[in-house]
């Protein structure tokens, strides 16, 4: 059983990653409950969402019970760091350095380099999945872009998925 709180600005892809989330960690065959929350703008706007796996019937997380929080944008770390539970784990897109608690990286520098900024969310989950205890693998996450069927996008998936490995190396 785990629990992750994925949060950011709208349009950095968080329903995304918690939909290729959960559809390995379903293709493996465990029981997954998800739910987003948006805020009142709809691109911008503070987005989060909930992903659940195991024995859950509700998709939402209580307070002080996520085992990781994936924040896209630190500003949205601190409106979601309150689910997480004590020992709980933030992944956090930041060029700040890395605190007790709090695993960060420059996905959308790294993104950047790639030519595109909207990979910083494949950059993130490359970096997460490197994580000890992370529900999925990079081999996982791999398997599931590789089924994009456009070319293109699924060769830029693959690139930003490999620096968020390679940063964490």
């Amino acid at each position: 059983m785990a629990e992750l709180i994925l949060c950011g600005r709208g349009g950095q892809g968080i329903v995304f990653l918690t939909r290729q989330i959960g559809q390995v960690l379903s293709a493996k065959g465990l029981n997954v409950v998800s739910s987003e929350t948006h805020g009142m703008a709809v691109r911008g706007g503070s987005i989060n969402s909930h992903l659940r796996i195991g024995g859950f019937f509700s998709p939402l997380i209580r307070a002080g019970h996520a085992d990781f929080l994936i924040s896209l944008d630190a500003t949205e770390t601190d409106n979601n760091k309150h689910y997480l539970k004590p020992g709980g784990l933030i992944v956090e897109n930041s060029t700040l350095a890395e605190e007790p608690g709090i695993k960060r990286i420059d996905a959308a520098g790294l993104a950047r380099e790639l030519g595109r900024v909207q990979l910083e969310n494949v950059v993130l989950l490359g970096y997460a999945a490197t994580l000890e205890g992370f529900p999925v693998t990079v081999e996982q996450i791999r398997g599931q872009l590789s089924k994009e069927p456009r070319e293109q996008v699924r060769s830029l998936n693959l690139r930003a998925l490999q620096a968020g490995v390679d940063a964490a190396a």
